[in-house]
């Protein structure tokens, strides 16, 4: 990102220096290390990334990680309600689906899924947008708390929280269903087909009690992996959902960041979103 932050001080993205003096500037450009070569700006970068160093905040004058992880709690808030709902959802509709592969909802059902997995999560978020705005007035759009509301973790304040969520949430589940679907409908197709299943039917077993007993439990162990490996992926959709619904959370926290050309906290969002990414690669 080329540009000078200093000149960015402010959150409208000042274009001069609010005050500072050339010796104050030539103080943060020695703190910040940008007097030295660019290999060894380079260098303290990757050490900052691994020893969890992000900096001081100018403009908030409090430590970038500080701020950081105030915002984390939302976004794992809408993260792991969103990642339960898809895969409950998934199981579900995949189990049916694969089920009656045969008939009309199998049919329509996996067409279904397969067009939804093709629309960007920032177009459902828009829409989700506008019909929530429309249709359902009573749900807020935009934020994550009411203006103004005291926070104390009372009735009243909860349920406005997931008030707030609500949206959010809805597009990440949506966004992400149809590969749970597409699995688990893959998984129990190849289940159903095996010999144990005409065993178990030859014994006087019903379908549903094969179904539940022993071909969900087959299918839904390469579920479980996928799961934890689609945490990265919806922390990463989450980031444009945040932005869509203005939704308080590490991905506003990043484009704020970016707007503003605040570095530290740029360089700070993208180490936290690289290293959650190569911690679920690696660990796999």
């Amino acid at each position: 990102m080329k540009a000078d932050p200093f000149l960015f001080l402010s959150s409208e993205g000042a274009d001069d220096i609010s005050g500072l003096s050339e010796k104050q500037i030539e103080q943060y450009f020695i703190y910040y290390g940008l007097d030295k070569p660019l290999w060894q700006q380079y260098l303290y970068y990757l050490k900052s990334i691994f020893t969890g160093n992000m900096g001081f905040s100018i403009s908030k004058t409090l430590p970038v990680s500080t701020i950081i992880f105030s915002r984390i709690p939302w976004t794992i808030g809408i993260v792991l309600c969103s990642l339960t709902i898809t895969i409950l959802l998934g199981i579900s509709f995949g189990t049916l689906s694969a089920y009656y592969k045969d008939n009309l909802f199998g049919r329509y059902s996996y067409l279904f899924f397969v067009i939804l997995s093709q629309i960007p999560p920032f177009l459902i978020g828009f829409g989700i947008l506008v019909m929530g705005a429309s249709y359902i007035p009573s749900l807020p759009i935009a934020g994550g708390i009411t203006p103004f509301l005291a926070f104390e973790w009372n009735y009243e304040v909860t349920m406005d929280i997931l008030k707030h969520a609500i949206l959010p949430i809805l597009t990440l589940v949506i966004a992400r269903v149809s590969h749970f679907f597409m699995l688990m409908r893959g998984k129990m197709i190849v289940e159903i087909e095996k010999r144990y299943v005409f065993i178990e039917k030859a014994k006087g077993f019903g379908d549903i009690y094969i179904l539940c007993r022993h071909c969900l439990k087959n299918a839904i162990t390469p579920l479980i992996t996928e799961a934890l490996l689609s945490i990265a992926l919806i922390l990463q959709g989450s980031l444009i959902v945040e932005n869509v619904f203005e939704y308080p959370g590490i991905g506003k926290l990043l484009k704020e960041a970016v707007f503003c050309k605040r570095l530290s906290f740029t360089t700070g969002n993208i180490s936290l979103y690289g290293r959650d990414n190569f911690g679920s690669k690696f660990y796999f």
